[in-house]
């Protein structure tokens, strides 16, 4: 090739590429993510295995594992972006393929090499030009207006808000099962389950917001492992509330719908979160009640979306209550199902947090029992207390240790079979479950 050709194609490569990269120039990359270590001394985190959690004598030993949450926004304005956020787990040491289920692809395995990138988020998020409304495309996070007791989850959907004065407003879809291989019929969108979101919060004052919301979910998978229901309707209402040095959010819901064609559901929920300002930190209270069924139909137990995406952050727990520090080995005493099979859960919790310098800490206390009681079933399931200690190293990376330990409830510990909560308890005079805990957690 002469030089002139040379010359030629290289001003021709050079040309494309500018003419690719513009669009790219316009843009406005954002970068956000974090990482955590964790190491546990414990013998309540066992692969998240409730007979492990409970049995006497139950696996008892040091692991360690990490999270990584990497997040790029592509912002074309302030009006237009995408967001795109993933996340990558991994145990020291690996887990082997089988070990509970699972298929062993661990990057913690010896020389790595493995995939674990997982996807969290993926959604357009604009602004319409001629309502003013913001509107969520994708694959997206979303929580309740109840403390995370219904749902807390990625899914995948469409939701759109709108601000008019005082009032804001909201209207959102999510389909959370399509067609799953347990089904007969594998066309997409032939049986599915859906959730419709009708929000509104309206602003009294500075002080006061009130707010009501609407949920309906519509599935007709038939399968009791997505939802043990045909048709829910949920109606709730809500308040954040400025009162001096507190601040005070109350709660409460109601629903009704159909379970198998043949029971009407009739249950309900309420609960409370308060934070009150105290010397250099803050008391934290809380609590919820979740109605249960006593005869195991569970038309009067408040329902959840799945048992594995209800939490209850503001206890601040890490056995009693599914924790919201831990990573991927993360479980509560009734296997993260707070309404404990159907039959509900009373719920009491308080705790004290503070600074002083870069040093954090704080300490809290908590009990759980059951609503209702099926047969000679006890209704205590234990008490908590817990305590962290932490140290900012840098603005964006902090050191903490923590302990928890739990006296169990006769519910799960009474020496009577026929006392104990179902399959929540498998053995008789189980060892109370404790956890130390370490971590270094990065934020950027």
């Amino acid at each position: 090739m002469s030089f002139q050709k040379k010359l030629l194609a290289f001003a021709a490569v050079s040309a494309l590429s500018a003419a690719t990269a513009v669009p790219a120039m316009a843009l406005e990359n954002e970068f956000h993510g974090m990482f955590k270590f964790m190491g546990y001394q414990t013998n309540a985190l066992a692969g998240g295995d409730t007979r492990d959690i409970l049995r006497k004598d139950a696996h008892s030993g040091f692991f360690a594992e990490q999270r990584a949450r990497i997040m790029y926004i592509a912002k074309a304005n302030d009006n237009l972006k995408l967001v795109t956020h993933f996340e990558l787990d991994t145990r020291f040491g690996g887990i082997a393929t089988g070990y509970k289920g699972t298929t062993g692809n661990d990057s913690g395995n010896l020389d790595a090499d493995q995939l674990t990138l997982e996807t969290k988020n993926v959604y357009l998020d604009f602004n319409e030009p001629a309502t003013g409304a913001n509107f969520k495309v994708g694959m997206q996070p979303w929580a309740d207006a109840y403390g995370s007791l219904f749902l807390l989850a990625d899914m995948t959907g469409a939701i759109g808000t709108k601000k008019v004065d005082a009032f804001t407003g909201q209207l959102g879809w999510f389909r959370f099962d399509d067609n799953t291989a347990a089904n007969a019929i594998t066309g997409p969108g032939q049986l599915t389950a859906d959730l419709i979101v009708a929000d509104g919060k309206f602003a009294v004052n500075k002080d006061v917001t009130i707010g009501a919301t609407y949920y309906n979910i519509q599935n007709d998978t038939g399968l009791a492992a997505t939802a043990p229901y045909e048709l829910l309707h949920m109606v709730g209402v809500n308040a954040d509330v400025n009162v001096g040095p507190a601040n005070i959010k109350p709660f409460a819901a109601y629903q009704w719908g159909e379970k198998n064609s043949a029971t009407d559901i009739s249950a309900y929920m309420a609960g409370a979160v308060a934070k009150v300002k105290t010397g250099p930190g803050a008391v934290n209270l809380s609590g919820f009640f979740l109605s249960g069924d006593k005869g195991g139909t569970d038309n009067n137990a408040f329902q959840t979306v799945t048992a594995g995406t209800t939490y209850f952050n503001p206890a601040n727990m890490w056995i009693l209550v599914r924790p919201n520090q831990a990573i991927n080995t993360s479980t509560s005493l009734t296997g993260n199902d707070l309404t404990v099979g159907g039959r509900g859960a009373i719920g009491v919790f308080a705790g004290y947090e503070g600074a002083m310098g870069k040093t954090f800490y704080n300490a809290n206390v908590g009990y759980m029992r059951t609503a209702e009681a099926r047969g000679t079933e006890k209704k205590s399931l234990g008490t908590e207390v817990n305590a962290q200690v932490g140290y900012k190293i840098y603005d964006n990376l902090s050191a903490s240790a923590a302990a928890a330990y739990v006296f169990l409830g006769d519910a799960l510990n009474s020496k009577t079979t026929a006392d104990r909560v179902g399959t929540y308890a498998q053995t008789a005079d189980s060892d109370n479950p404790y956890l130390f805990n370490v971590q270094l957690s990065y934020a950027f």
